[in-house]
């Protein structure tokens, strides 16, 4: 009979971390909760080393000086009170670097006056490490702290960028593919494109990369010139901060979610506290009787 429930006991368990396991996981794309190929994991872990602050509302904002602000793949509208937060980070002499290739990134550059577009279409390039046309090598083309230590960049699928100043280019030998046939044809023109620049915006600095895809943990592997040039990113200014509130790398599991929530809310914490007391007295209550 003990030899039964031990084994059921054991098998609950298997069972229980399994479930927990996957409802702690996701698999959305940008995602840091994700580890597969497609989540920024990797990347979250090595922001935790650089001691990066998480900012999840964008009137925390307010409170940093001398820092930059990464924000990786946003998703939706800024909306008005995130560009206000946004101008006025900037207004005091602070770095934005926005990482973005066709999501919403122009509706910001627009909003907080940038001149800087991130263009539609398929950056192709014959210069790239691997078969795939999209894996394009960028070369830096100013001197600036962010790819003084660096000669090229390998980005994943990235887009070209229009405005500023060019910090990194495509080499001579690369298009922007309309059609997505892999080849040079129609009105395409073979040329160098920028993928990151940098733009002076009301007294901070503006810098798009265009392409999030360098964050991923496919690409976490790539050593050399591309581990030097996030080390530069994040080393920019003295404070590190990273967008929480308006980044798809902050999607989460079903429980990861739960978790955030509890920790953002203090009456929740004191309730969810409450229930594991209350279901640990009764539990107890019930051996003592038996």
């Amino acid at each position: 009979m003990q030899a039964r429930f031990v084994a059921a006991a054991a098998v609950i368990i298997v069972l229980a971390l399994a479930a927990g396991v996957h409802l702690f996981t996701t698999y959305d794309d940008y995602s840091r909760y994700n580890i597969q190929w497609n989540g920024t994991s990797s990347f979250f872990s090595l922001l935790e080393e650089h001691g990066a602050h998480e900012v999840e509302r964008s009137a925390d904002l307010s409170g940093y000086d001398d820092a930059v602000l990464l924000i990786i793949a946003p998703q939706g509208s800024p909306g008005a009170e995130r560009v206000a937060a946004y101008r006025a980070f900037l207004a005091r002499n602070n770095t934005v670097v926005l990482c973005d290739d066709f999501g919403s990134g122009n509706e910001l550059l627009a909003a907080i006056g940038s001149d800087v577009t991130i263009l539609p279409g398929n950056l192709t390039s014959v210069d790239r490490d691997y078969a795939d046309g999209a894996a394009v090598k960028g070369y830096r083309a100013e001197n600036h702290s962010l790819v003084d230590n660096v000669s090229s960049v390998l980005f994943n699928r990235p887009a070209a960028l229009q405005g500023g100043t060019t910090l990194l280019q495509t080499s001579l030998l690369s298009w922007v593919d309309g059609n997505g046939n892999g080849r040079i044809d129609g009105d395409e023109v073979v040329g160098r494109y920028p993928i990151c620049v940098s733009d002076e915006v009301g007294g901070g600095e503006v810098i798009v990369v265009g392409d999030p895809g360098i964050f991923l943990n496919a690409m976490s592997g790539i050593a050399g010139d591309n581990r030097q040039f996030i080390e530069d990113l994040l080393s920019l200014r003295p404070v590190l901060l990273v967008d929480q509130g308006w980044s798809r790398t902050s999607s989460a599991g079903a429980l990861t979610g739960g978790v955030r929530l509890v920790k953002e809310y203090p009456l929740l914490q004191i309730a969810v506290a409450g229930l594991f007391i209350g279901a640990a007295a009764y539990f107890f209550r019930k051996r003592i009787i038996r």
